[in-house]
């Protein structure tokens, strides 16, 4: 079971996310016109297209490698694993800056900028997989704050000179930059300095990076896709829309992440174990007390989405509230499952599972999508999605079953009495609290 309090950790974090991703969409569409927030969401769109494949290739691997293990082998699956994150985004960056360059656009001007703000973010996200594998949330937390302040006095000094939008990429590189210098002095770097890479890591890396590389790969292409379709079939305008809508709607996945970052590990470390009943256990309960805490939250915003938007971003972006509130009941309801799905099957062994689950529903999200967008405009994006999650939801609650006997509809079932005890617990608080002390309590 993960612990009360790197929940409690996590849910800070939360806070820190939220905090920058509600800040940065808001300054942004504040700041800048719409033909430029809707060129910045496309280019965040290639950013987290191209990081979710490093990331992918590298995490899973780390976590199995470090997770509960210490000493010299731990040490050599770091460095191994750091030479490989490293040179994938070297070479990355160096093909996006080429590409750049071939474009007059300011999508371009954001290409050019790409590796000030990947290279210092890979190695940020690297120190953090790291510290999630050791489940040091406490110290995770510290870290991204680091990256939000710095953030926060870079863009304030943007706003007071008027700087061009694309001056956005090199603040985000510092505040990963200033977050990373803190997180590395939670890693043993003499140790891996000194060790030595393994055949047995790569082996480890290609494995399980393969297949997320290749699920990252379909499910990023899959999930942006409906950005590029509308640029090109609609306009840069439509473009701020939707990135708008399917920027908030993320913040409704950040107690989910904070939830999946310390419940990968957790699973690891039960199915190293050989304890399979345990990991079932762990999946339900954590994704039952995580629905718990969002669905009421969620159900709150699609309701004030109009409201939200306009007064975050303002009355031209109030018109695409229908498509944020498709995407944030998607984010809180169906992504749980699927995130948590791949944890489990990586945790045994089975990272081609997720990766069919993920190929199949990507396929048919980029078909849909095109043929609804083209015919039904914006809101073809969210239809496409639903109908392709719903299906992916139905498939991989038929796996988990026969898997691993994790039961969906259990895990629903335990919501009701999440929500009974936690008010019994509040109820007992505020009736102890109104108890009169007794005169020998008053006494002591």
């Amino acid at each position: 079971m993960i612990s009360f309090r790197n929940k409690i950790w996590s849910l800070l974090n939360n806070g820190i996310e939220f905090a920058l991703g509600i800040g940065l969409v808001a300054a942004i569409t504040r700041m800048y016109s719409t033909e430029d927030t809707g060129a910045w969401f496309l280019f965040i769109a290639i950013f987290a297209m191209a990081g979710s494949l490093r990331d992918a290739l590298i995490q899973s691997a780390m976590v199995k490698s470090t997770a509960g293990i210490t000493g010299s082998s731990a040490h050599s699956s770091l460095k191994t694993n750091l030479t490989v994150m490293l040179s994938f985004e070297l070479v990355t960056s160096l093909i996006i800056v080429a590409i750049s360059f071939f474009l007059s656009t300011t999508l371009g001007k954001f290409m050019l900028f790409y590796p000030l703000y990947a290279v210092p973010n890979a190695w940020f996200r690297w120190q953090v997989f790291f510290l999630r594998s050791q489940l040091q949330i406490k110290e995770i937390f510290i870290t991204n704050l680091l990256n939000l302040c710095t953030i926060i006095v870079l863009f304030v000094l943007l706003y007071l000179n008027k700087a061009e939008v694309i001056y956005l990429v090199p603040t985000m590189g510092a505040g990963s930059i200033a977050g990373g210098i803190f997180a590395s002095f939670f890693l043993p770097y003499k140790q891996i300095i000194k060790s030595t890479t393994a055949k047995e890591n790569l082996k480890l890396i290609r494995h399980f990076g393969f297949f997320a590389m290749l699920r990252e790969a379909t499910s990023a292409v899959s999930s942006r896709i409906s950005l590029f379709y509308s640029s090109a079939l609609l306009s840069l305008q439509q473009t701020a829309f939707l990135g708008v809508s399917q920027r908030f709607s993320q913040i409704a996945l950040l107690p989910n992440n904070a939830f999946q970052s310390i419940l990968f590990p957790s699973l690891v470390m039960h199915v190293n174990k050989g304890d399979l009943k345990a990991a079932k256990h762990t999946f339900e309960d954590s994704i039952a007390q995580l629905l718990a805490f969002t669905i009421p939250f969620a159900l709150t915003g699609v309701f004030l989405s109009p409201f939200i938007l306009e007064l975050l971003s303002g009355p031209e972006y109030r018109q695409s509230w229908s498509i944020l509130a498709i995407y944030l009941l998607l984010a809180t309801i169906i992504t749980p499952f699927g995130a948590a799905f791949g944890s489990m099957v990586t945790a045994m062994g089975k990272p081609q599972m997720a990766f069919r689950i993920v190929l199949v529903n990507s396929i048919l999200n980029i078909g849909i999508g095109y043929l609804l967008m083209r015919n039904m405009g914006l809101m073809g994006a969210p239809l496409s999605m639903a109908i392709t999650e719903l299906g992916g939801f139905i498939w991989i609650g038929t796996i988990l079953k026969k898997e691993a006997d994790i039961s969906i509809v259990s895990t629903f079932a335990k919501i009701p009495g999440i929500y009974v005890r936690s008010t019994g617990k509040v109820l007992g608080l505020l009736k102890k609290s109104e108890t009169p002390l007794k005169a020998t309590e008053v006494i002591k």
